[in-house]
């Protein structure tokens, strides 16, 4: 019994030592616009450049020296190629989470529009279409991904004809 009481206190122990995870704020720290520019938009935009540039083509090697030191020019060369692609993808698919993160606020000060049917829609076509691009960055297939900007244009479209007609900044931004 006592050996039972005594290894039951230390378990209890041991598991209060464990380091604990930090917080999470509930609440997200940037407006739906904000992380549309800084996440979904210069991923797609590394999905539709699969139009004109091949990702297996070799890709010029930064020199030190050669010119003024740049950390984008350094930075280019760690992931390249198709990795990149598939990173896009990554990104596009988890970026969703944060779009429909709850709390998260357009522009104008009003809740994101989770529970419109056409944004619910655009999410699941986004959604779809991430993975596609996933998929196909890892047949390392130019094709492919070329024929899924269409569906990536026509997701974001879904959703950008109805809820962005209005100029940045307005109230009617972000309404159907």
């Amino acid at each position: 019994m006592r050996a039972t009481s005594v290894s039951l206190l230390f378990l209890l122990f041991a598991s209060a030592s464990m380091a604990q995870p930090p917080e999470t704020s509930e609440r997200p720290h940037a407006n739906l616009a904000r992380v549309m520019q800084a996440i979904m938009f210069p991923n797609s935009n590394i999905i539709f450049n699969v139009q004109g540039q091949d990702p297996a083509a070799p890709k010029p090697v930064y020199e030190p020296g050669s010119s003024a030191f740049s950390w984008v020019d350094w930075g280019a060369g760690i992931y390249t190629g198709w990795e990149v692609v598939e990173n896009a993808g990554i990104a596009l698919e988890e970026g969703i989470d944060l779009i429909t993160k709850p709390g998260r606020l357009c522009t104008n000060g009003r809740p994101v529009p989770l529970e419109q049917p056409d944004f619910v829609l655009g999410i699941q076509r986004l959604r779809a279409v991430a993975r596609a691009v996933q998929e196909a960055a890892r047949e390392q297939s130019q094709e492919k991904v070329i024929d899924i900007t269409n569906q990536l244009a026509e997701a974001c479209y879904g959703c950008h004809q109805v809820h962005r007609i209005a100029p940045r900044g307005e109230a009617n931004r972000c309404v159907p």
